[in-house]
């Protein structure tokens, strides 16, 4: 971060941003994911089973398949591991609709909505880079762990909410397109073959639309998506203040929005003069409250649009109703793409953080994609080469 925005900052407004841990070498070898963890295989289940040993074949292979999320759970709490299991038994019923039909296990994560509005500290600019990479391979990788143990397999939906928000946080929505075309350009170059796609404008009822969206008319229709959505799934009267004091996975997003709202949005809205600290913590608490009144409209058009899906979730939760996961196969707080970027380490392994953080660290360089986009960093070693092809 440069000097003049660090002075920027009056000393009332304090953060809970943390520079990103980068873990000695040895440590990080034995502690870092890959990005498609090794897993020890059952035996195929081919949803052909004799009448004497369906029920109980069908609940064992869900099990089996819910297991496979464990190590991809995200942890940002101590108690992580005991909220997984209070959904347990719930996830497995949604599993087993599936098995018992011999069906592909449907899934459904809605995120990806487009790189942070602080590009000034976190992320490398607007498009997909390494980071989403990373995240794509990985939530492949699930999908290619439960086809293991289970012939038919899975597939997951990702279920774009960039429009949902964008608006609050002034994010365009022309950058919202760019960010989701590049996303499915790179899930394909990836071979990323058990993902799909789809956007807002699928859940909502818009007449008159054309039957294939360009980016001009994907456009045009924005604010009459998000219009749509709060008409057609939204809640007049949610009394968000009390949905946040009395339901836990709601305040435990609240609490998310809040944190990384105060990042990114001090960027655009400077603290001085008229804005003090205080008054600005306020009013990233008003678009916290904003994103939960959208969230409350966006989650129930998920659910109608996909009520048998297995629920995935890219924030902390009870666990009670969707599977909280991390989408990068790294140790840091920071895990989910567009929020941060992400460093090849000299022993392989990646970690992810601010891109502030890399910049300042001499050890790291940065490394570009073909067209000149910057993509990622990548520690330097002195005599040593490493192969990006090798991650």
């Amino acid at each position: 971060m440069s000097p003049s925005l660090t002075e920027a900052i009056p000393q009332d407004l304090i953060f809970s941003e943390k520079k990103t841990m980068v873990t000695p070498i040895e440590d990080i070898q034995s502690e870092a994911e890959p990005v498609l963890e090794p897993f020890s295989a059952p035996a195929l289940v081919d949803g052909v089973l004799d009448d004497s040993h369906e029920v109980d074949t069908h609940t064992q292979t869900s099990e089996k398949i819910l297991a496979i999320f464990k190590p991809y759970l995200l942890t940002k709490s101590v108690d992580a591991n005991d909220r997984w299991e209070l959904g347990a038994t719930k996830f497995i019923s949604v599993i087993r609709n599936f098995v018992s039909k011999g069906q592909t296990v449907q899934m459904c994560l809605p995120a990806f909505p487009w790189k942070s509005a602080n590009k000034v500290y976190k992320v490398l600019g607007t498009l997909p880079d390494k980071a989403e990479e990373l995240a794509l391979k990985r939530l492949n990788g699930i999908c290619g762990a439960i086809g293991e143990v289970y012939k038919p397999g899975a597939e997951l939906l990702i279920i774009s909410d960039g429009l949902v928000y964008n608006d609050l946080l002034t994010i365009p929505d022309r950058d919202v397109w760019a960010y989701g075309e590049g996303l499915r350009a790179l899930a394909a170059d990836s071979g990323c073959t058990h993902i799909r796609f789809t956007r807002l404008k699928d859940l909502v009822n818009i007449p008159n639309l054309p039957d294939k969206l360009e980016e001009i008319t994907y456009i045009a229709n924005a604010s009459n998506f998000r219009r749509a959505l709060l008409n057609q799934y939204g809640k007049a009267d949610l009394d968000v203040t009390k949905e946040i004091a009395e339901k836990d996975d709601t305040r435990l997003t609240y609490c998310g929005y809040t944190r990384f709202l105060e990042n990114d949005l001090r960027y655009i809205f400077s603290v001085g003069g008229n804005r003090s600290g205080h008054k600005y913590r306020k009013d990233v608490k008003y678009v916290a409250k904003q994103m939960i009144y959208r969230g409350y409209a966006f989650g129930v058009a998920v659910k109608q649009n996909f009520p048998d899906y297995l629920r995935l979730s890219i924030h902390q939760s009870t666990g009670e109703h969707k599977i909280s996961i991390s989408l990068l196969p790294t140790k840091t707080s920071y895990t989910t793409p567009w929020h941060c970027s992400v460093a090849l380490l000299a022993d392989g392994t990646f970690t992810s953080g601010p891109k502030g953080d890399f910049e300042d660290n001499p050890k790291f360089e940065l490394v570009y994609e073909k067209d000149g986009r910057p993509s990622y960093f990548r520690e330097m070693e002195t005599g040593a080469v490493v192969d990006e092809d090798d991650y």
